[in-house]
């Protein structure tokens, strides 16, 4: 029993042994999905890794084409008359809305809904606090 490199304790090449592993791989079912697996999944992980070296090279990632926006229209000035006394709380956008929250003399609010793209008065609302 000589012990050397490229040899086994049998004394036989290494390519021998090789061989008698890929016959018992080739002799036993239990094992036999294995290869048609590992080469499956090897030309699925090569394929995307191609796929995405090329994506990278050519820029892909970058390409993206920004939504067009429509030119600033012109708004001409507008006007609301607010009662004697009140003051705007609070201004509020929401889409292609705007509300306005005034605070009258009284105490009590109104809500003021107007046009984002016009400035058109929409309607109001009153909410008063019960006494």
């Amino acid at each position: 029993m000589a012990v050397g490199i490229g040899r086994t304790i049998a004394g036989s090449d290494m390519g021998d042994m090789g061989e008698m592993m890929r016959q018992a791989a080739a002799e036993d079912p239990r094992i036999r999905w294995l290869k048609p697996l590992v080469i499956g999944l090897s030309i699925v992980f090569f394929g995307g890794l191609l796929l995405l070296v090329v994506l990278i090279a050519t820029g892909a990632h970058l390409k993206r084409t920004p939504a067009p926006v429509a030119p600033p229209t012109a708004i001409a000035d507008r006007s609301i008359t607010l009662p004697k006394n009140s003051r705007v709380t609070d201004v509020l956008a929401s889409g292609n809305r705007i509300l306005l929250r005034v605070r009258l003399a009284d105490g009590s609010e109104r809500l003021y809904a107007l046009d984002g793209a016009s400035l058109q008065p929409l309607g109001s609302v009153t909410i008063q606090v019960e006494k």
